[in-house]
């Protein structure tokens, strides 16, 4: 492929922050969501639009980082007492919003003539959902609402028992294992949500009382978002994960 048009960082940066700025401006007049621009110009910049930018190491962190960034609002932003409340109507709309296409996949994978570990990757990716359509619900600020809340919780779910197939099939893959690798896995998992969601709250809250300042606690939380999706992918589950487990524990601790 030929090289990108723009290569000087300045330049780069330039052209990101443009696209952030006009794109969404621009679909809104239309009355169409501002995350749809960003998307669509985002292909229109890429290297497969007008090849402005190429999805190099800078392009692919920040990538990184506002998906982080949007795992963690939504952790921050859920109303805990009202996501309690939800909790089993969640689980269970997230099991059959997972079951059914993950079963739809496998099927469909086998009948097409894959293996077995082709299948499920395959209906993982059929299960899986996205929350691209977060900024708009907090916007309209109906993320209180019982039923958005519900199936955001949903959503998550999906996503984790999604990322937990992955894991999976790269173990088997590599090698790893089935059955002993999947129940490290799970241990690691439970381990793992059991030191955010119960270690970073009260730490967070002695840190709060003992530091004032914006600047300060501002940093604290930035080291708990990225240590949290750092230590997640480093026992093989996704950073998006991390950043909604740490979302959630820094709402606990405020």
């Amino acid at each position: 492929m030929d090289a990108p048009l723009f290569e000087n960082p300045v330049a780069v940066f330039l052209t990101i922050i443009a696209v952030i700025l006009i794109a969404p401006l621009l679909f809104e007049r239309f009355r169409l969501p501002g995350i749809v621009g960003l998307i669509i110009g985002g292909i229109i910049i890429g290297p497969h639009g007008l090849h402005l930018l190429s999805t190099e190491y800078t392009i692919e962190t920040l990538a990184i980082a506002g998906l982080v960034y949007l795992m963690f609002s939504v952790g921050l932003e859920i109303d805990l007492r009202q996501f309690r409340r939800v909790r089993n109507r969640a689980i269970t709309f997230g099991f059959l919003t997972f079951a059914m296409p993950m079963l739809t996949g496998i099927l469909l994978g086998r009948w097409l003539g894959f293996s077995w570990e082709s299948s499920a990757l395959l209906g993982a990716v059929i299960a899986s959902h996205a929350l691209i359509n977060y900024p708009i619900l907090s916007r309209l600020g109906i993320l209180r609402n019982d039923s958005v809340s519900a199936a955001l919780g949903a959503t998550v779910f999906t996503d984790i028992s999604a990322l937990l197939v992955l894991a999976y099939v790269v173990r088997t893959s590599e090698g790893v294992p089935g059955p002993p690798g999947f129940i490290l896995l799970i241990v690691s998992m439970v381990a793992y949500t059991a030191l955010i969601l119960i270690g970073v709250p009260r730490l967070g809250k002695v840190f709060f009382r003992r530091f004032k300042g914006r600047a300060v606690e501002f940093q604290f939380i930035l080291v708990v978002l990225f240590g949290a999706a750092l230590l997640a992918e480093l026992i093989d589950m996704h950073v998006i994960v991390g950043a909604f487990l740490a979302g959630l524990a820094i709402n606990s601790a405020l």
